[in-house]
Order: C-alpha cells, then structure tokens, then sequence
C-alpha cells in the first residue's frame, strides 16, 4: 500500500511537540483554525477546512506521552476513510525527531501526492509553531 512518510527535526521537547499534536490549543496553531479536538484516547476530532466543504473525522485511536499519537481517519473524503496517521516523538539531544506517517492509502492514484505536498507543508507549520511560537495553519 502507498503511504505518506515524512521526518523532521524540532528543537524542542517531546513533550512540547506532544503537546502541539494532541491538545486542541496546538493544533488549530499549525494544522486548521477549524479544529475540535481533545487529548483523549478513545475520542473523535474534527478538522475542517474551506469553510468546512471538507471535515476530516480522525478516532484517536492511541496516545503514549510523549512518544507516539495514533489516528483513524472515519471520513469525510473516501481516499482518507480508514487511513491511520501517527505522530512518532524521539528525543534527540535538546530536539525531537518525528517521523510522520499516513498509512493505508489505496492507490497513488487521485489526491494522494498532494496530501503528501500539503503534510509536509503543514509538518513545517508544527515545526514553526512549536520552536517559534506562530506556524501557518489553514484558515479558510
């Protein structure tokens, strides 16, 4: 199966990253303005975006302070329905390496190259908003 795979350097804690990726405060700071979201396994988020002509439903589905969040998309787009995304925190000196995965697609064909254009775009946004304080989320 095709999947999206991205890694980057934070210069922060796992701890703050976690944060970033988990608690709804962090995550309408570099993802969407459109988000509702808890740090709670077991949950459902949403994430809308263009004024909400797209909602992406993700059940967390496993959170490990501070190494590792875990997602199942439930929809809305059919190319992103019981695809999983996770967050892996590794410490690395005064810094954290996340490796980024977005798994279970079912062909390269369709949206797939874009969202991983669009992931690492955003995967900058964390990076931004955890070390600086200001990322670039979507605010349509």
């Amino acid at each position: 199966m095709p999947e999206i795979l991205h890694q980057l350097r934070i210069k922060a804690s796992p701890e703050r990253v976690y944060r970033a990726v988990t608690e709804q405060d962090g995550l309408v700071s570099w993802w969407t303005a459109d988000t509702k979201a808890e740090p709670r396994a077991g949950s459902v988020a949403e994430f809308g975006f263009n004024k909400r002509s797209t909602v992406f439903r993700m059940k967390i589905t496993r959170l490990d302070r501070p190494r590792l969040v875990q997602w199942t998309c439930l929809g809305e787009h059919q190319e992103w329905e019981a695809t999983r995304i996770s967050f892996e925190l590794t410490p690395e000196g005064e810094a954290t390496v996340l490796l980024f995965q977005h798994l279970g697609w079912l062909s390269t064909e369709g949206i797939l190259p874009m969202c991983s254009f669009d992931w690492a775009s955003y995967l900058m946004s964390l990076r931004d908003y955890v070390e600086t304080g200001v990322g670039r989320p979507h605010t349509g």
